[in-house]
């Protein structure tokens, strides 16, 4: 458990030191010499009351658990846990993909495990059995089972009930709405460069459920670097993974959770990312979690791998193509296309500058071709900020509101709750459009009508829910 792990002590106690070796080992290779202000940074963001000047500040067990919204609690060994829910391309919701994970090795005697769903809360007209995969890479292995069933047959505009498991543990019955046809407006939260308590993924996690209770999401797209289980460059822990799927399972056992790549998930060739996600590759014409696309109401998504080869003559590069131009064809059905790939085209941040300027190959590559295909929204992350970026200087935009215009807003939202020890470069460039160091999220609100085909995107922060840039893209 990631409390045990940190707690070198074992005295069911953190103190600074201890946090500040957890830290260290977490981004060895990162440049983080004031690992001070990360730790006062994390008190703050914690909520606890602890007097600042005590020193040393140590964290109890109790505290732990309260803060970290039971990141840590021990599942019994056949419970099904770590839900999730993803999409296939077509946009119909006639299937929905589950995946839940049952903790220890998988026992030959174990009875088949399915899930169970229904329009009925308790009732269950419909079954799907499920297949399993496991993997055993990282410090430590891992021991676990994985499991993935399709619910099939959905009509649109339907609230499902459903749980998963076997005769020896059923899950808790949770739900989701099927899309429905002639809905108006779509809502999705969007962000990158989450983890769980490095120091704030939780908080942002917390943020985006109590938002989905007000204003429902379509779907959440989480933008690369996902759980940080790494311990550098080279290694990683899954139990950071199982911590981080427990984090956001009230979300995403209710809304379809779409992932996209991030170098994070790059150890062991992305074992641990193939297997724990099921995207739409295959049937999108893609690369499994890496290369795709979906429909989801008006809005053809594409989530590119900055991770691959995505130069002019490789495999990605003539998707994308492909895929674009199919999106053109269908924009009476999709009439915005919103593109995600997880390292920015365009960033101010000081680190890493020269990948993301007008002359990295990323930009080069890619941006000529989301202005031949008027591609309206590009999102990003991997820089720990948020920074609305426009590289159209002919131009004008009134009141925050791109009208038809012909190259699309870039942003990088990758304020999900990791380290956010980022500085900007000055002055600001003339592309940068607006920028702030904050944790939070973004809420893409599309609203398609007969007069107007509008999208809304909010920057909103954590710490006080208020919103820090807003912006729409009008068609």
């Amino acid at each position: 458990m990631i409390f045990r792990r940190v707690d070198v002590n074992a005295n069911d106690e953190l103190d600074v030191y201890e946090l500040q070796n957890y830290f260290h080992n977490i981004e060895p290779e990162d440049d983080m010499p004031d690992l001070n202000h990360i730790v006062h940074r994390m008190k703050r963001t914690m909520k606890l009351e602890i007097n600042e000047q005590e020193q040393p500040f140590t964290i109890s067990w109790q505290q732990f658990r309260e803060t970290y919204a039971e990141l840590d609690t021990v599942t019994a060994r056949n419970a099904p846990q770590q839900i999730h829910l993803s999409l296939l391309a077509d946009g119909t919701w006639s299937t929905m993909i589950v995946i839940w994970i049952v903790k220890g090795s998988e026992s030959k005697h174990e009875p088949s495990s399915l899930v169970r769903y229904g329009t009925i809360s308790g009732n269950y007209t419909h079954m799907q059995a499920a297949t399993n995969r496991t993997y055993d890479v990282g410090i430590g292995g891992w021991k676990g089972t994985i499991f993935e069933a399709w619910m099939t047959e959905l009509k649109q505009c339907q609230t499902y009930y459903y749980r998963v498991g076997n005769a020896n543990s059923w899950s808790d019955e949770s739900s989701f709405k099927t899309d429905c046809s002639n809905a108006s407006t779509h809502i999705f939260a969007v962000m990158g460069d989450m983890g769980t308590i490095i120091p704030a993924g939780f908080l942002v996690t917390k943020q985006i459920k109590e938002d989905h209770q007000i204003t429902p999401f379509s779907s959440v797209v989480h933008v690369g670097d996902i759980s940080y289980a790494g311990t550098g460059s080279t290694d990683e822990i899954s139990e950071v993974w199982d911590a981080w799927g427990r984090q956001v399972e009230p979300i995403s056992s209710i809304v379809p959770y779409m992932t996209n790549v991030g170098n994070h998930e790059a150890y062991y060739n992305y074992t641990v990312y193939r297997n724990r996600f099921r995207m739409p590759g295959p049937e999108s014409a893609g690369l499994d979690n890496f290369w795709f696309s979906f429909n989801i109401g008006p809005v053809h998504w594409i989530s590119l791998s900055s991770q691959h080869d995505y130069s002019k003559s490789s495999v990605q590069y003539a998707w994308l193509i492909n895929d674009l131009a199919k999106a053109n064809e269908n924009r009476a059905q999709q009439p915005f296309v919103i593109v995600v790939t997880h390292r920015p085209l365009l960033c101010s941040d000081a680190s890493e500058l020269d990948q993301h300027l007008p002359t990295s190959p990323l930009f080069e590559t890619v941006y000529p071709l989301f202005v031949k295909y008027q591609v309206q929204l590009v999102i990003t992350g991997h820089m720990h900020v948020y920074e609305r970026v426009f590289y159209d200087n002919t131009t004008t935009i009134v009141n925050n509101t791109y009208a038809n215009v012909n190259s699309p807003v870039i942003i990088v939202q990758g304020t999900g709750g990791t380290f956010d020890n980022d500085k900007w470069v000055e002055p600001q460039p003339w592309w940068s459009i607006s920028r702030m160091l904050a944790y939070g999220y973004g809420r893409v609100t599309v609203s398609v009508d007969k007069m107007q085909k509008r999208l809304q995107y909010e920057y909103l922060l954590e710490h006080d829910r208020s919103t820090y840039d807003q912006f729409s893209i009008v068609i």
